[in-house]
């Protein structure tokens, strides 16, 4: 490894800076500290400069340890490192450069440890496209980190100053990682290996990525229509608007969590504007009315709500902004409109009820009188409208189908829309368009439910289980699903934003079936199908996918659904292109297949409620999915995130409306296999405990407050603990 500079040390300080709290250091806050202290020592270092791709380079910086004087530093390190490649200058421009960025070297700790920073310089001019890109970009990162200090603001020109001067390079930094310190007992052998190792990984996430953009950005302002039933469901949505500089009003009833003018409730929102969100003929009216009579100009409008996209698109058209024909959205809230983007002539059917059920199966065309419709079972039955699998039967005989129909049109007073129920592996797969050309999409496998049993009957469900990300689809099956249905999405008239669509893989050449250790996972079938392969649509969500899972994505590819959609939704094209690129980890070691997209292999575990009832903690000083990973520190090196949805004295059910509710889910992650990512969340699901008060005996066999084990997903930043501020665990819709 060749040092790019070697630069004159320093004297470092003995004091401490002043702590902070906060993961992100703005430049703007340390300079609110006074001047580093007197006093000092020298410390030898080392400093090299790499260029990672054509956007940016990177400054590794090391400090080996130091007693207090230059002789006994050198002694100390004896043996360990040739110490002629350090130096052994003052060091007090680079302190203070240091000083000035938020970082403190004179740390009491830091003076016995083996420090290493790198610099991250942008090599380019520009605007700051997101201000808490470094963050996004390094989630995950597999080697330990103490802190990511990011300090442009979002819209913040950038000029680009490459420098032999390590002081002004810091100074100059697009932001700094400071990883936590090595041992003493590092060899320079062993430093040479740790530092390719790092510059490599940032490779794969750096490269492409654009932290800056060429065009001055205007700062523009969005509306969202509904804003988000708590701080876990909306958290994400909050940040990425602030990172990309957009100023966030909020639309909603009166009453909402974020109504109140406080400080933190401004910290997510500038404005909060309180209407009647009835769904009627009107409501569309009342909130054009309502962000027409708002003091500053708002440049774009958007709703996560699945009951009001076509609410908003409406909107956006009386006020003139950014946003998809109000057609499309009619067509992909109705699931019959949809199927009919992909329609089985013959085994399609719309009904309001059981009785025009009869009279369409009765009914005949034609001189040789042919059913005008004839269901071939197994069929799915599902309301026109819904959401989270709620009132979706499978019916395999035709005496059930009446049932399946009263059941579907009891939801909002829905219509039903009887379908073919296509046999193979089930996915989401997830799209970024501009003008109809896709920028981003990925797959996600999801397992068989209990419906897709072959003895399945009329009341089992077709809630998720899990969700593994890459797909392990044949790669040819993967194109023919992206191409599929990013045409139907065209097709009906969608051109721009984020779009979560579910499918099915008909005459597929793979299946699910035990590989061993209880890992259930496609694998190619023994036989081939004589049928080509074909995608067939379930639905159109024109959103990214909920929370919990646009979040999982966002960690395994490094893309951020919430701010595609946002950036789509104020007409920032070239900003979207910007934010649709993922990971490439191309050059990596990629034995088991996976997407060079894809930074590790992923697995989403969802938490069923084991029973009906009152929950109760284990610990009362600890969510589930916490006391999980302090229980299983073997199961918590491999948890990304857990999100509790519920609370002690919370009360669960075990279905709503033919769905499964949930108490938790987490995320898990293996960079080694995809089979090994499984078996981990099966550990995961098998290990979860939480208590149930069970209210209802018929619901278990066991005493009143049982202790009920399930699955669960966790995330170390959403688990709420006696220092987190994210303490909002309600349960939510996907």
């Amino acid at each position: 490894m060749a040092l790019g500079i070697s630069l004159p040390p320093a004297t470092l300080q003995s004091s401490k800076h002043p702590a902070t709290n906060s993961d992100l250091t703005q430049k703007s806050d340390a300079c609110c500290h006074p001047g580093p202290p007197s006093g000092s020592f020298a410390r030898p270092y080392f400093c090299e400069i790499v260029p990672l791709c054509d956007l940016y380079s990177v400054a590794n910086l090391v400090l080996l340890p130091s007693t207090g004087t230059r002789s006994s530093s050198a002694r100390r390190i004896d043996g360990q490192f040739n110490t002629s490649a350090f130096s052994h200058d003052p060091l007090e421009r680079l302190g203070k450069a240091f000083w000035d960025s938020g970082i403190d070297l004179s740390h009491e700790n830091s003076t016995s440890e083996v420090l290493l920073f790198t610099v991250i310089l942008p090599c380019t001019n520009g605007y700051v496209n997101r201000s808490d890109f470094f963050h996004l970009r390094l989630q995950d990162v597999p080697y330990p980190v103490t802190k990511i200090h990011e300090y442009l603001t979002p819209l913040q020109y950038y000029e680009s100053k490459l420098s032999a001067d390590l002081p002004d390079l810091v100074r100059n930094a697009g932001a700094i990682i400071q990883w936590e310190p090595l041992s003493t007992f590092v060899t320079i052998n062993q430093l040479q290996d740790i530092l390719a190792q790092r510059v490599e990984e940032l490779k794969y996430r750096l490269t492409g990525a654009h932290f800056l953009s060429p065009e001055p950005p205007q700062r523009k302002r969005i509306a969202l229509v509904r804003g988000r039933p708590n701080l876990t469901a909306g958290r994400h949505v909050y940040q990425a608007a602030k990172g990309l500089g957009l100023d966030l009003v909020i639309v909603d009833d009166e009453g909402h969590w974020l109504q109140a003018d406080t400080a933190e409730n401004r910290q997510y929102r500038e404005a909060f504007l309180a209407i009647d969100m009835t769904e009627d003929e009107y409501v569309a009216d009342r909130i054009a009315s309502s962000l027409r009579s708002y003091p500053l100009p708002i440049h774009g409008i958007f709703t996560l709500s699945d009951n009001f996209f076509v609410t908003v698109a409406r909107v956006a058209e009386i006020l003139g902004l950014p946003a998809n024909p109000v057609l499309a959205f009619e067509t992909s809230v109705d699931k019959y409109r949809s199927r009919l983007a992909q329609n089985t002539p013959g085994q399609t059917a719309k009904v309001h009820s059981v009785e025009e059920l009869r009279t369409l199966l009765s009914s005949v065309s034609g001189d040789d009188q042919q059913p005008v419709f004839l269901p071939v079972y197994p069929v799915i039955v599902k309301p026109t409208k819904g959401w989270s699998s709620e009132c979706v039967s499978k019916v395999t005989k035709a005496e059930d189908l009446a049932l399946a129909v009263e059941k579907a049109t009891r939801r909002h007073g829905s219509a039903a829309v009887i379908e073919p129920f296509f046999n193979g592996p089930e996915m989401d797969a997830n799209f970024i368009l501009l003008d109809g050309e896709v920028l981003f999409s990925e797959i996600a496998d999801e397992p068989p439910c209990d419906a897709d049993a072959a003895n399945a009957t009329v009341d089992a469900t077709f809630s998720p289980e899990a969700l593994t990300m890459p797909s392990r689809l044949p790669v040819e099956e993967q194109e023919i699903v992206k191409s599929t249905l990013g045409d139907i999405l065209v097709k009906i008239g969608f051109r721009t934003g984020v779009f979560h669509v579910e499918a099915r893989m008909v005459n597929s050449a793979v299946e699910y079936r035990d590989v061993g250790n209880g890992v259930i996972d496609l694998v190619p079938k023994d036989t081939l199908p004589t049928g080509k392969p074909e995608c067939r649509l379930i639905e159109i969500n024109a959103r990214p996918p909920g929370y919990r899972v646009s979040v999982p994505i966002k960690q395994t590819y490094g893309v951020d659904y919430f701010a595609a959609h946002m950036l789509a939704a104020v007409g920032e094209r070239d900003r979207l292109q910007l934010v649709s690129h993922p990971f490439n980890f191309s050059g990596a070691d990629n034995s088991d297949s996976k997407s060079a997209a894809a930074q590790y292999w992923s697995r989403l575990v969802y938490i069923p409620a084991p029973a009906a009832g009152v929950v109760r903690w284990k610990n009362p000083d600890l969510c589930p999915c916490e006391e999980l990973k302090l229980r299983r520190p073997d199961l918590a090196k491999h948890i990304v995130l857990g999100v509790d949805y519920c609370q002690p004295g919370d009360k669960v059910d075990l279905f709503s409306d033919g769905a499964r509710a949930y108490v938790a889910h987490v995320l898990v992650s293996s960079r080694t296999s995809r089979e090994g990512a499984i078996a981990i969340g099966n550990e995961v699901h098998r290990a979860f405990e939480i208590d149930i008060n069970i209210e209802d005996q018929s619901e278990s066999t066991n005493s009143p407050n049982a202790k009920r084990k399930c699955p669960v997903e966790f995330d170390s930043t959403d688990c709420p603990s006696a220092n987190s501020l994210d303490s909002q665990m309600t349960s939510l819709h996907k």
